[in-house]
């Protein structure tokens, strides 16, 4: 917006005056009130959802790992016994 504009809008409010005053509705600031408080809750419920389905998520992977390491580490032990019992059925045959 340039200088001129400006000016003109500042000339403009000034001749306006004050007996204009617009006349707000009754209730107008009650029902702007309560929108707020309306949009505040809904905002509060989603923060509240998403933090559910986070932590949701976090237990659902931390079961998952857990499983998963359980399972490895059972079936680890296992083929490091079966390996040992191969290397010694291969190298006994042999005559060593």
């Amino acid at each position: 917006m340039n200088e001129d504009s400006v000016e003109r809008l500042f000339a403009t409010a000034r001749r306006a005056g004050a007996e204009q005053t617009p006349a707000i509705p009754q209730g107008f600031a009650e029902g702007v009130l309560q929108q707020h408080r309306h949009r505040i809750q809904e905002e509060r419920g989603f923060f509240r959802a998403s933090m559910l389905s986070i932590a949701t998520a976090l237990i659902i992977l931390g079961t998952a790992l857990g499983i998963n390491l359980e399972t490895t580490g059972l079936a680890g032990s296992d083929d490091q016994e079966s390996t040992v019992e191969m290397a010694y059925a291969l190298w006994d045959p042999a005559g060593n």
